[in-house]
Parts: C-alpha cells; sequence; structure tokens
C-alpha cells in the first residue's frame, strides 16, 4: 500500500487545528482507503494552544505525528523539518488555515500515481481583500520575469511531490529561500490543479507584511542576480554620465570662458550620488549577509520534540 505524507506548519493556529483534521479525515483520509496517510503538524513555536490542540487531535488519531519546533524558525524550516520526518512515498504540503481545498490531496493523488512527481495546486484568483491581490500578484509578476519564468502566474503554497524530490528539498539546505521556488528551480514540470483560493474564516493570519518584504528579498537575492546586475549598470551609466558633463564643463569653461555652477548644484549631486551608493551598498549587503548565515553552518531548525503513537500502545 503507497503512503502519502500530510505536511501542516502550524504557527498560532489554534482555531483551525481541530476543523482542518476533519475536514481532511472526511474529504481525503476517508475516501483513499487504498492510501496509508500520516498527518504531520509542525508547531513553529507557537505561544498560543495550537500544540494543545494537535495533542488532542492526536488522540483521536495514530496517524498525526507532531514535530515540535524549538522556537519560530519561519514558514520555510517548519515545512523543511515535516518534510524530513515524514516517512511517505509522496509528501503533500498544506497550511492549516483552510484557504486551500484539502480535497484536492486526492487528485494530487491520482497524478502522483500516474507519474507525475509535481503536482501543485495553484490559484486562479483569490477571495481576499483588493490590496492583498495586488501585492501578491505584482510580486508573482516580478517572479516571472526576473527569477524563474515558469513560475504559476497566481502563485500557490499547496502541492504534491514524490519522495525523491522532497529528498532533494530537504537536502538543499538554503537558509534564506522559498520551498516554492526551490521546488520550480529543481525543474520537474509540475502538474498544474487551479482552484480559487478562500477567505481565511478564523484566526488571524501571522503572514505579516514584513514576512512579505523578507520573503520579497530572499527571493531575488537567493534565485536571482538581477539586482547586482542593475547595480553593475547603473553604475556603468552613472560613469559615463559623470565623464561626459567633465568633459562639458571643461570644454565650456576654457572655449567661452563660463563660470562653473557654485554650491547649490554641487550639493545636489552629491546628495543624489551618496543616496544611490547607500542603495548599491545596501543591496550588496544583503547579499553578503546571507553568505555569512551560510558560512557558519547552523541547521534550519531544531526540533524540540517529536511526538508520535505507535500501533501498540
Amino acid at each position: 500500500m503507497p503512503k502519502v505524507s500530510i505536511v501542516i506548519p502550524c504557527y498560532f493556529n489554534e482555531m483551525n487545528i481541530k476543523e482542518t483534521y476533519e475536514v481532511l479525515l472526511q474529504d481525503v483520509l476517508d475516501k483513499r482507503a487504498d492510501i496509508d496517510f500520516e498527518i504531520i503538524f509542525v508547531d513553529d513555536g507557537s505561544k498560543d494552544k495550537t500544540l494543545d490542540e494537535i495533542r488532542k487531535v492526536q488522540q483521536l488519531d495514530i496517524r498525526v505525528k507532531i514535530v515540535k519546533l524549538s522556537r519560530n524558525f519561519g514558514e520555510f524550516r517548519a515545512i523543511v523539518a515535516g518534510m524530513s520526518q515524514a516517512s511517505g512515498d509522496a509528501i503533500a504540503v498544506m497550511s492549516a488555515d483552510l484557504q486551500d481545498p484539502p480535497y484536492l490531496i486526492t487528485e494530487m493523488i491520482h497524478y502522483w500515481q500516474e507519474g507525475e512527481k509535481v503536482v501543485i495546486a495553484a490559484r486562479s484568483k483569490r477571495d481576499e481583500p483588493w490590496i492583498k491581490n495586488f501585492f501578491a500578484n505584482t510580486y508573482y509578476k516580478i517572479v516571472r520575469k526576473l527569477v524563474i519564468a515558469d513560475y504559476p502566474k497566481q502563485g500557490f503554497d499547496f502541492f504534491l511531490m514524490d519522495r525523491s524530490v522532497a529528498d532533494i528539498l530537504v537536502n538543499m539546505q538554503e537558509k534564506n529561500s522559498s520551498i516554492y521556488v526551490q521546488l520550480i528551480w529543481t525543474g520537474f514540470k509540475p502538474k498544474i490543479i487551479e482552484y480559487t483560493r478562500k477567505a481565511r474564516e478564523a484566526g488571524k493570519s501571522m503572514w505579516s507584511y514584513k514576512k512579505r518584504i523578507d520573503l520579497f528579498i530572499d527571493t531575488f537575492i537567493v534565485f536571482s542576480h538581477t539586482p547586482i546586475r542593475w547595480i553593475s549598470g547603473f553604475g556603468f551609466l552613472m560613469s559615463v554620465s559623470g565623464f561626459i558633463s567633465a568633459l562639458l564643463l571643461v570644454y565650456d569653461k576654457l572655449a567661452h570662458g563660463s563660470d562653473v555652477a557654485g554650491w547649490t548644484s554641487l550639493m545636489v549631486v552629491v546628495l543624489v550620488l551618496a543616496g544611490v551608493q547607500m542603495i548599491m551598498l545596501g543591496v550588496i549587503g544583503e547579499y553578503m549577509w546571507r553568505n555569512l548565515d551560510e558560512s557558519r553552518k547552523r541547521p534550519l531548525y531544531i526540533i524540540d520534540e517529536i511526538i508520535e503513537v505507535k500501533n501498540n500502545e
């Protein structure tokens, strides 16, 4: 009997755990009796009652495994931690907020059994506020333009992959990255299933704008050399412009005896160039910080405890 692991990262999800499990049970586990399932809830350092709610679910179903991290490491690392503890022949990753319909896992399993190594549930549209849609769509357009052209237009965070692909992602051990971009980067052509992402009904999303900005920066620093190329190109243009301006000023002075513009123009040039240089140094600093972080060889995550119920207990 094939085995499928379902990895669910959790962070302040106490209001969603029970319902997520019940929907999974009804729409996936009970409908595919030919599959041996395990559900891996990863508690990513939640400070609410998320862990207690997961324990309650585990008392109802021995297929539930709990991976408790020592602190909050972030969604990307929590997913990798769950994948590292999965024993399935295929691994599905989904959120605990039910914005993505769990019943799609049965369709994903079908395609996987037909030979697909990666199956992605990609959003065709989102039932969310327009401001979130605007920023999300802008981000995905930039990713497709500058990082990976094959990235789904509306993005995704719900997918299933073969064990062989999961092992590749777990072994990559990149610290500041995105599991979703990594999955597309591997080059395995995904089977796409489209759906409409629902609005969150219970609980409050911890996906803050700061985390969105961090993801935006990580995506382009880790997966693209475009920022460095932009710096090089802009620096070259500034150098050429400065050289031409210097020649014109010298010529104007020698040929016509014109006075060179004074304090105001000089300060404008100095301040503009100083601002541009600071931005350039900031971008270079982002690359250097990630290199430093990688060189430390610290683990992606620290597992505090693995809680599971054996069949004979």
